[in-house]
């Protein structure tokens, strides 16, 4: 079976509350998706073009002072198959670690060397669970309690609190172990 691009899904969400340029879609998934799916320009462009040679969206021009912008709208057959997609299992991801392979070849290297790998990765984390909290602040916090983006923006954020929150954890735990090493 032929494998999707995601990205038009994700493209089509983005669509699905209002009309949007290319930028804004971007703009909306660094505000809102980053955390767990990244697009790129060079991704959504291209996937625009392609969602409206299918007819899965539709595009016109607007002029905004000396720029020229154009506008995409989500057509009721584009809506028709995002939903159909959200209605599906969600695929398995492989999953990948440059620090769990790095901490799996451990013994090559001394304890010392391995913790300094930890704490760089547990400064990250450090920032991380920081900018979720700025997420919450500045983007949910002031949503409605009546927008529904607001309770599904939460609780992916959640995900990402006590992803990172266990991984904190983990990290003191593999810190402190090697330590006595």
């Amino acid at each position: 079976m032929k494998k999707i691009n995601k990205t038009r899904f994700a493209v089509l969400g983005m669509l699905f509350n209002k009309p949007q340029t290319g930028y804004e879609i971007l703009q909306m998934m660094q505000q809102s998706t980053a955390n767990f799916w990244q697009e790129s320009d060079a991704s959504i462009y291209p996937m625009l073009k392609k969602l409206e040679k299918e007819g899965k969206v539709t595009s016109c021009s607007a002029s905004t002072g000396r720029r020229e912008r154009t506008i995409f709208t989500i057509t009721p057959m584009g809506k028709k198959e995002f939903l159909a997609w959200m209605a599906l299992p969600p695929e398995e991801q492989n999953y990948r670690s440059e620090l769990l392979l790095k901490l799996f070849f451990g013994s090559y290297i001394s304890p010392k060397k391995m913790v300094k790998q930890l704490e760089l990765r547990l400064q990250a984390v450090h920032t991380e669970r920081e900018h979720y909290r700025d997420v919450e602040n500045t983007i949910l916090a002031p949503l409605s309690n009546k927008d529904p983006y607001k309770l599904f923006g939460m609780l992916t954020l959640k995900y990402g609190i006590w992803h990172a929150k266990a991984e904190l954890e983990w990290l003191t735990e593999c810190i402190k172990i090697l330590e006595k090493k």
